[in-house]
């Protein structure tokens, strides 16, 4: 399973009064990793290229977190994400957020294509497959 690394850090709006960071901060985080995983794997067609020329958004269906130890203020992290499944209409992703070798949460997160005028699930679109398929 190939690997896409994101090096962030938390900051103070991802903390509360006693610095250590929300919960909510690790689905951000989260996200961030998936989109630039995705930026990486398909450079030629983005996701708000795929909107809006091809009118398929990307949506969660799902997701887990396992929250081990937290992240506090000024910490370095990294957001470790690789693409663990491949089906016709939706994919699912692991990610990792670590402090160095320190395990802070992990991540399952079940991704689906949908029609933007329907809001129907759609085929995940081929340049997108055959990137997700080379990720794995």
């Amino acid at each position: 399973m190939r690997e896409f690394r994101l090096k962030a850090r938390v900051y103070f709006s991802d903390t509360d009064a006693g610095g250590i960071a929300y919960h909510r901060s690790y689905f951000d985080w989260a996200e961030h990793g998936r989109t630039e995983m995705l930026r990486e794997a398909v450079p030629e067609h983005s996701q708000s290229e795929l909107a809006a020329e091809d009118g398929i958004l990307t949506v969660i269906k799902a997701i887990e977190i396992h929250y081990r130890i937290p992240a506090h203020l000024d910490d370095e992290i990294e957001i470790i994400t690789a693409m663990d499944k491949v089906q016709r209409f939706s994919c699912t992703i692991r990610q990792r957020i670590v402090r160095g070798d320190d395990v802070l949460a992990d991540l399952n997160v079940k991704a689906a294509f949908i029609s933007k005028a329907t809001k129907r699930p759609v085929p995940i679109p081929q340049d997108f497959l055959a990137a997700f398929e080379e990720a794995k």
